[in-house]
């Protein structure tokens, strides 16, 4: 995980709007909460008297949720929702590009040669990571560019994923301080279904993503480990 790739590409879309969301959700919960955790009534409106100030605050205050919301997303919602799931549905695509990792370890291994105090077994895991070799080689411009195409979409929809089920569970829980369980069935399995519908479908395509950012890494893969055709002749 990148966290300093939120200041450049993922500023607008990776990380802040996902955050921005987070902070509508907080926003909404402190309102509900307010009598409860003590705050007094005249807050809320001295705090809209100030809007460019609470405009300044929520840019930042956006970008930090959207890394907190990142750093959710990668200790193990994107392994157990988009990774796991799909290895074993496309293990073909993961075994070949398994396989074309363990033949660029390979190939730098014959290079180091003589090994003397080198782990083979160590090097062979995932201690080297092919696609740092795939940036020396192939300069940093190439590698972002497939991870743009895909990967940065993927973080992109797992943290809007979950930004809005915390968005949506605090409108419910808005929704029975406000005007109780029952008055407002409908509204919670509005809430309830929305937030099931966009969840399914930004989790299907973070999976899609997953899926073609695996073929362009083996694509580079086989560029890196091909030999270079040979010029014409004249």
């Amino acid at each position: 995980m990148n966290i300093f790739g939120a200041f450049t590409f993922g500023s607008l879309i990776k990380t802040f709007l996902p955050g921005f969301v987070w902070l509508i959700a907080i926003v909404v919960l402190f309102w509900d909460f307010s009598d409860t955790l003590g705050l007094p009534p005249e807050l809320w409106p001295q705090l809209l008297t100030k809007d460019q100030a609470l405009i300044v605050l929520a840019i930042p205050g956006s970008i930090l949720l959207g890394l907190l919301s990142n750093i959710l997303v990668f200790m193990g919602l994107n392994d157990r929702l988009v990774r796991s799931p799909m290895h074993r549905k496309y293990a073909a695509l993961y075994g070949l590009l398994e396989e074309l990792k363990r033949r660029v370890r390979e190939q730098c291994w014959d290079r180091l040669a003589p090994q003397t105090n080198l782990d083979r077994t160590l090097f062979f895991s995932d201690t080297i990571d092919p696609e740092i070799i795939l940036l020396e080689r192939m300069g940093v411009e190439k590698l972002a560019y497939v991870r743009e195409q895909y990967w940065y979409h993927l973080e992109f929809q797992l943290n809007l994923m979950l930004s809005l089920i915390v968005l949506f569970l605090a409108l419910i829980i808005a929704t029975i301080i406000r005007i109780g369980f029952c008055a407002g069935i409908g509204y919670i399995v509005l809430c309830a279904v929305l937030g099931c519908v966009f969840s399914i479908w930004l989790l299907t395509s973070a999976r899609k993503n997953y899926c073609r950012h695996l073929a362009k890494m083996a694509s580079l893969m086989t560029a890196l480990l091909s030999a270079p055709p040979k010029p014409p002749e004249t």
